[in-house]
C-alpha cells in the first residue's frame, strides 16, 4: 500500500517515478500500470485511491483531481485529506 504521508503527493507530476535517466528504460520488466502515469491521468478523470499498508489499522481513501487530493466535503473550504476507510492490503486505483 500507500503510506498515509505519501497520499498528498502520489498524484503529483514524477513523484512515482522510478526513471533517473533514459538508459533506465531499458531496465523496465514488466508492462503493468505504472505510477508516472497518475499525475497525467487526474488531468482528464477523476481518480480514487484506496490503500492500506502492513500493520495499519484501516485503509485510506483519497479522490484526486489536476495531480491534487479534492475536498469532497462541499461545506468546507479546507484542502482535502485522505479519509479512513474500510479495506484490504493493498492498493486501489479507479479512475471516472
Amino acid at each position: 500500500g500507500i503510506r498515509l504521508n505519501d497520499m498528498d503527493i502520489v498524484c503529483e507530476r514524477f513523484t512515482t517515478s522510478k526513471l533517473r535517466a533514459f538508459e533506465d528504460l531499458q531496465e523496465i520488466s514488466t508492462f503493468g500500470f505504472r505510477g508516472e502515469a497518475l499525475a497525467s491521468i487526474t488531468h482528464v478523470a477523476k481518480v480514487t485511491i484506496t490503500t492500506m499498508t502492513d500493520g495499519a489499522e484501516c485503509a485510506y481513501k483519497a479522490q484526486y483531481a489536476m495531480g491534487k487530493i479534492v475536498n469532497t466535503d462541499k461545506k468546507s473550504s479546507e484542502p482535502g485529506k485522505p479519509k479512513p476507510c474500510a479495506g484490504t492490503r493493498g492498493t486501489i486505483i479507479s479512475m471516472e
